[in-house]
């Protein structure tokens, strides 16, 4: 799951952080973004932004750089964040804590070969852009000569609070699926989904949960293709007033050694717990 370099994102293929060029599409998805922070933390019901959210939420800050915080593994983006035990027997936990604007009590848990990135991961472009917050990913780099490569990815994003839960989580699913694999000509993939199945999540937080398999047409330009994948969302059910819903997601390659089963997708986002 990869492509070559330049500005291009599809196929799996994702930006760490915004690039500082003119205002494009891009650029203003992730001002966008930093709206996206702030819902997050607001609807979790945890803890406020210690900072203004500026309009490049997604660059890791310079860890040189003096705070008026206390230092330490806890404020820099660059370290783990403790977590305590995983949900899942065996399984290690990703904070839903980036050290900055995203700083929650929450965490969802990945299969013990995948690791947590240090930052955001933005896929598509202009007004589809999509970013993955605090995300956990396996096999990074595994296509020769692409370093933001990676056979599965999981994260945080919001989604427009429009329609019944049910509904919203295929959309989601939907949205997630075309954002990572669409190709450079614009082909998206075509998606077959399951019924939502109604869930209870950390603790008593009621959602609905999505898997669609989806048939790739990767593109002449795409490196390490794959023309099969599989993606997984849970969203957390919002009130009426809430303008978006909280989506929890796992994609990745079907078909390829070392594949991850959907099962483990859906063990993913239906793990989001408190954490130490």
């Amino acid at each position: 799951m990869s492509a070559p370099g330049g500005g291009y994102k599809g196929l799996g293929y994702y930006d760490e952080k915004p690039q500082a060029k003119k205002p494009t599409g891009l650029i203003v998805a992730v001002v966008v973004a930093a709206v996206v922070v702030v819902g997050l933390v607001a609807a979790l019901v945890i803890a406020k932004p210690t900072s203004s959210v500026t309009g490049e939420p997604l660059a890791v800050a310079n860890p040189t750089t003096p705070s008026t915080e206390k230092s330490g593994p806890s404020n820099n983006p660059l370290q783990p964040k403790p977590t305590g035990k995983p949900k899942v027997d065996g399984w290690k936990v990703i904070a839903v804590n980036n050290g900055k604007e995203l700083k929650t009590s929450k965490g969802y848990d990945v299969p013990p070969t995948w690791e947590p990135l240090t930052s955001s991961a933005v896929f598509g472009e202009g007004a589809n852009a999509l970013s993955l917050f605090t995300p956990g990913i396996f096999q990074k780099g595994f296509c020769t000569g692409s370093p933001n490569s990676f056979r599965a990815i999981a994260g945080l994003l919001t989604v427009p609070n429009e329609g019944d839960n049910p509904t919203q989580s295929k959309a989601a699913a939907q949205r997630v699926g075309e954002a990572v694999y669409t190709n450079k000509a614009g082909v998206k993939p075509q998606a077959t989904f399951s019924e939502p199945k109604p869930v209870t999540i950390d603790g008593n937080k009621k959602a609905s949960v999505v898997t669609a398999t989806l048939a790739i047409t990767p593109g002449p330009e795409d490196k390490c293709p794959t023309t099969s994948a599989a993606v997984s969302v849970a969203v957390i059910e919002s009130k009426p007033e809430d303008k978006t819903s909280i989506v929890i997601a796992a994609i990745g390659d079907q078909g390829v050694p070392d594949a991850v089963p959907p099962a483990d997708f859906e063990k993913v986002v239906t793990s989001l717990h408190p954490v130490n």
